[in-house]
């Protein structure tokens, strides 16, 4: 889900139709963002979901620290991908989210500090209010291998880079390292090597646990569905994961052709989100999974796909939001978090129109709305 420079494009999954998310580049100024947005324009208007609502007035933030009226529902975070927009996303979503998400920069060691980071809001500021969750790779890709961190060479810097996030104020972020890791388009994925990412995965936890001041959650994050391989055979155990997190999005290579009228979208939609739920390594397959080891289950990452994303998103898909409430709802039991992957430049953006910089990807206006309705606590 990726980095500071967003470097994750697009690669093949389960479905055949590309990796769950695009992280294109950023810097700190939002006029850079729209013009790295800008591509081919999408063309005529996007199906919108069978169902439409009504845009409500954008309450007014409640202020506490995360958590919905109902203190015993999942919690609700947002990846933006540009920390100055949050403030505007949490007036338009009406509460402060209990979870704030971001990635580490994949470029180099140096990169693996907190000060070396490009946030455009002071990101202690932002952890003063929600819990964090960092993603991080095991290694940047141009520095080392995973046999390298599978042997212990880089203790220390992954020492020196928990340590980074203790003097910021986020020794007790949640931390997903080596995300995706059954699809072949990470650098630090499992596939062919099931078990040298497992000890890669442990040597990084027993490092930043080292760090003086470290009380840190540990994800381990598969992407929902076989992808390229059976997720299970990577899993570094028990003892070592605090938290399952999946990726999952409203995408599949079977979705409406252009023809196809507001009943055969809403039967297309119906279709895919059964297959997300009952496919092999779904979600039912991982809630149990959770459930009979104890573990919490979250999604660090998920959300809806424009239409045009490799011709493999739902589009403006309420009904995905309003499925997703219902199946957390019938396993609240297991289900911690969910963050919304909602990059303001991205074809999976949910939120007021106004940050949205795209050119390239539609907004998802009903989708927002059934977004805000689901879990706003409003």
């Amino acid at each position: 889900m990726a980095d500071r420079t967003r470097d994750r494009t697009s690669s093949p999954d389960s479905d055949g139709t590309g990796e769950a998310g695009v992280r294109h580049s950023v810097t700190r100024r939002r006029p850079l963002l729209k013009q790295l947005a800008t591509g081919i324009v999408a063309g005529t208007s996007l199906l919108a979901g069978c169902e439409t609502e009504t845009p409500q007035p954008t309450p007014t933030p409640t202020e506490r620290k995360g958590g919905s009226e109902d203190s015993d529902a999942p919690g609700v975070g947002v990846y933006l991908g540009d920390e100055s927009a949050l403030e505007t996303w949490e007036q338009w979503f009406g509460r402060t989210v209990d979870y704030y998400s971001f990635n580490v920069p994949t470029t180099g060691w140096e990169k693996y500090r907190v000060d070396n980071m490009p946030f455009e809001r002071s990101i202690e500021d932002i952890a003063a209010d929600r819990q964090i969750a960092v993603t991080a790779k095991l290694f940047p890709p141009d520095a080392t291998t995973m046999g390298a961190v599978a042997n212990g060479d880089h203790t220390e810097k992954h020492r020196q880079f928990a340590a980074s996030l203790v003097a910021h104020g986020m020794g007790d972020a949640t931390i997903r390292l080596g995300h995706e890791l059954n699809g072949r388009w990470s650098p630090d994925t499992a596939v062919g090597r099931p078990e040298l990412f497992a000890e890669a995965w442990r040597q990084v936890r027993s490092a930043m646990d080292e760090a003086e001041g470290a009380s840190f959650s540990y994800m381990w994050a598969p992407h929902v569905g076989r992808v390229h391989m059976d997720p299970e055979r990577a899993y570094p155990g028990d003892d070592w994961v605090d938290i399952v997190g999946l990726t999952l999005y409203d995408k599949s290579d079977r979705y409406f052709p252009d023809e196809c009228g507001a009943d055969c979208v809403r039967e297309r939609r119906r279709e895919n989100w059964d297959r997300l739920v009952n496919m092999e390594f779904g979600l039912d397959h991982w809630a149990e999974f959770t459930r009979t080891r104890g573990k919490t289950l979250v999604f660090p990452e998920y959300g809806v796909v424009d239409r045009e994303w490799n011709s493999a998103g739902g589009g403006d898909n309420p009904l995905f939001f309003d499925w997703f409430a219902e199946w957390v709802g019938q396993n609240s039991d297991v289900v911690g978090w969910h963050n919304v992957w909602n990059f303001v430049a991205g074809p999976h953006y949910v939120g007021p129109p106004s940050l949205h910089v795209s050119e390239q990807w539609s907004p998802h206006t009903d989708a927002s709305q059934a977004f805000r309705r689901n879990f706003s606590g409003g």
